[in-house]
C-alpha cells in the first residue's frame, strides 16, 4: 500500500482511486498548490502524487498568474495549472514519483512529462473500466520500481526513481527473450549490470560469456564470435567455438557494439534471425539459443543514419528494449550513500582490507568494523567502531565533481582516499582518537586532479541558465533571478559558501556575506539541504 497525494480541484479522481483501487491510502485532494504543498509538509511520508492538468480555482489560489493577466491568459493558466504546480513541486520534491492527468486533449501532457521528470501521464476516456486499468497499471508500475532495493552485490541502483525504474523494467526485460540495448557513457555499469543483474534473473542455466569487441581486431571479429574450422583463415589449426556456441543456453554479452565490422554485423543479423550459427569455413549450421545484451556509448541510431551500422540489425536488436543508464553527474543525491556502498566494496579487496587490519594492529583497536560518517562534527566513541569521517568540504568536492568516469573513476578514487588515509595513520604510532579517520579535502582534491583538474572560473565567467518571470516591479524581478543563481550555486556547490563565494566575490574568506545575501533573498537552508540530502 502507498500513501498517495491526489491534487485536483474536484472530487472524480479521488471517487474514483477510492471506489477501485482501494489498496492504496489516498490524501486529499489538494484543490490548489498551498494546500498540496501543507499536505507535503504535514505528511512526509507521500509516496507518489496524482496531478489533475486543468483547474477551475480562484484567481487568487492559482500559480503561475502574472498580476493582472488579461481574462485570457488566466483561462489559459487555469488550463494548464497542473503543470505550473508540477514545476512548484519539482523544486522540493525532485523524485517524488508523480501521474499526470487530463480528460482534455488540447495540451501535450509528453512535453510537460519530459521537461519535468512525469513518471506516468494519462488522458482519460471517461471510460471507468478502461481508465482504472490503466491508472492502476501505472501506480502499481510505479510501486514496483519504489520497493526496489537500494543496492544489489556489486550494483547500486540508489535512491533515485531513475535509477528504481530501470531496474524493474530490466526485470521484465531479463525474463524475456529479445535482446536488450545497454547505452550509457563509459564507466556508468553497464557490464556490471549485464553480469551481475540481468544474466541471474533471465533464467537460463547456460554461461555468461563476455566479449569486448572494442579489443578483437576486425579481422578476427568473426571467427571469435561464430567459431571456426581449421584452415579457415591463416593461423587457424584447429577447429573452435565461438562466443555464441560458448553461451548456448545461457547470456552473451557483446561490449562496445559500435565497433562490430560490417561482415560480422551481416552474420550476426542472422544468427539472432535464425538461431543458427555457422563457423568460419563451415557449412554445418548449429542451432544455439542465446539472450543477447549489447552495450554501447555510443549513438546507435546515429551510425545508422551514417551507414557505419546495418540499419536492419538494428531494428532486430530492437530499439524499444534500450535502456539508457544515466551519468553520475545526474544522481547527485545518491553520492553520499554511494560513498558508504564504495567503502565497503574497497574493504572486500584483499589489498585494503589487509591495510586495514593493519591499521587496527597497530592502534590496538581488535576487530572494529568501519562505519562511514559525513558531516564535520566529530561522532561519539562507539565499543567495536572506527568512524570515517567525510567532513563537509570533502563532501562538497565529491558532488562538484563532474566525474567523466562515472562510477568507475568515483569507485577508484574513494578506494584510492582510504589506501591514502590508512596508510598515513599505520605510519602514526600516536593518535589522540584512532578510532576517528579524517578523509581530508586537500587528499580528496589531490586525487581528483589527477584525472581532471578542479575548473577555474572562466573568462567570461561563469554560465548559469535562468529564466525570467514577469514581476510587479523591475526589482522584483532582478530579485527573482537572484534567488534563481543563488539556489543553482548553492545546489551545485553541494551547500558550500565558501565555494559560492569563491565563485562570486573571488574570495573563500566571503562565506559569511554571501550567506546573509542568501538569507535576505528569503532563501530557506534546511529547505534547500534537501535536495542535496
Amino acid at each position: 500500500m502507498a500513501q498517495v497525494l491526489i491534487i485536483d480541484d474536484q472530487d472524480r479522481y479521488i471517487e474514483l482511486c477510492r471506489r477501485a483501487i482501494p489498496e492504496h491510502d489516498y490524501l486529499g485532494p489538494a484543490r490548489s498548490w498551498s494546500e498540496a504543498r501543507a499536505l507535503l509538509r504535514k505528511r512526509n511520508r507521500v509516496e507518489m502524487v496524482l496531478l489533475d492538468v486543468h483547474f477551475d480555482i480562484p484567481e487568487g489560489d492559482l500559480v503561475g498568474l502574472k498580476s493582472g493577466a488579461e481574462p485570457r491568459e488566466v483561462e489559459k493558466v487555469k488550463r494548464d495549472q497542473g503543470v505550473h504546480i508540477l514545476r512548484e513541486l519539482r523544486q522540493g520534491h525532485p523524485d517524488l514519483p508523480v501521474i499526470l492527468m487530463t480528460s482534455r486533449d488540447d495540451l501535450s501532457l509528453e512535453r510537460a512529462a519530459d521537461e519535468l521528470a512525469v513518471q506516468e501521464y494519462t488522458y482519460f476516456l471517461d471510460d471507468e473500466y478502461i481508465d482504472v486499468n490503466a491508472l492502476r497499471a501505472q501506480m502499481e508500475g510505479i510501486a514496483r520500481a519504489r520497493r526496489g532495493l537500494e543496492r544489489e552485490g556489486p550494483i547500486f541502483w540508489g535512491r533515485s526513481m531513475a535509477m528504481r525504474r530501470i531496474r524493474s523494467r530490466l526485470l521484465t526485460l531479463a525474463r524475456g527473450r529479445l535482446p536488450i540495448i545497454l547505452g550509457g557513457a563509459t564507466g556508468t555499469g553497464k557490464s556490471l549490470i549485464a553480469r551481475h543483474f540481468i544474466h541471474p534473473r533471465s533464467g537460463r542455466k547456460g554461461r555468461f560469456v563476455a566479449v569486448d569487441l572494442s579489443t578483437i581486431p576486425s579481422n578476427l571479429m568473426a571467427a571469435h564470435l561464430f567459431g571456426s574450422v581449421r584452415g579457415s583463415f591463416t593461423g587457424s589449426i584447429a577447429d573452435r567455438k565461438g562466443a555464441f556456441e560458448e553461451a548456448d543456453g545461457g547470456t552473451l554479452f557483446l561490449d562496445e557494439i559500435g565497433n562490430l565490422s560490417h561482415d560480422a554485423q551481416k552474420m550476426l543479423l542472422t544468427v539472432l534471425q535464425e538461431g543458427m550459427v555457422t563457423r568460419l569455413g563451415d557449412v554445418r549450421e548449429r542451432r544455439v539459443d542465446v539472450k543477447v545484451i549489447v552495450a554501447t556509448n555510443e549513438d546507435l541510431p546515429a551510425m545508422v543514419r551514417e551507414g557505419s551500422f546495418r540499419s536492419d540489425l538494428h531494428m532486430r536488436l530492437n530499439p524499444a528494449c534500450t535502456v539508457e543508464l544515466p551519468p553520475l553527474s545526474e544522481r547527485r543525491l545518491d553520492l553520499p550513500r554511494l560513498i558508504e556502498f564504495c567503502c565497503e566494496r574497497a574493504l572486500s579487496s584483499p589489498a585494503v582490507a589487509e591495510l586495514y587490519a593493519e591499521l587496527l594492529r597497530v592502534h590496538s583497536l581488535g576487530d572494529a568494523t568501519l562505519k562511514v560518517f559525513e558531516g564535520d562534527t566529530a561522532p561519539a566513541q562507539e565499543e567495536g567502531v572506527v568512524h570515517l569521517l567525510f567532513p563537509k568540504r570533502t563532501m562538497a568536492l565529491f558532488k562538484k565533481h563532474g566525474w567523466p568516469g562515472n562510477l568507475r573513476e568515483f569507485g577508484m578514487t574513494v578506494e584510492n582516499a582510504l589506501v591514502f588515509t590508512f596508510t598515513e595513520l599505520v605510519q602514526m604510532r600516536r593518535v589522540e582518537r584512532p578510532d576517528l579517520i579524517q578523509v581530508r579535502p586537500k587528499l580528496v582534491r589531490d586525487l581528483l586532479r589527477t584525472t581532471q583538474e578542479l575548473p577555474e572560473a572562466p573568462a567570461a565567467g561563469w554560465k548559469l541558465e535562468v529564466g525570467l518571470r514577469p514581476q510587479e516591479t523591475l526589482n522584483k524581478c532582478a530579485a527573482d533571478v537572484e534567488r534563481q543563481y543563488f539556489t543553482a550555486l548553492y545546489l551545485s556547490s553541494g551547500g558550500d559558501f565558501s565555494e559560492m563565494a569563491r565563485i562570486l566575490l573571488a574570495d573563500e574568506a566571503h562565506a559569511r556575506k554571501v550567506q546573509l545575501r542568501f538569507n535576505q533573498l528569503g532563501l530557506k537552508v534546511r529547505e534547500l539541504s534537501k535536495r542535496l540530502a
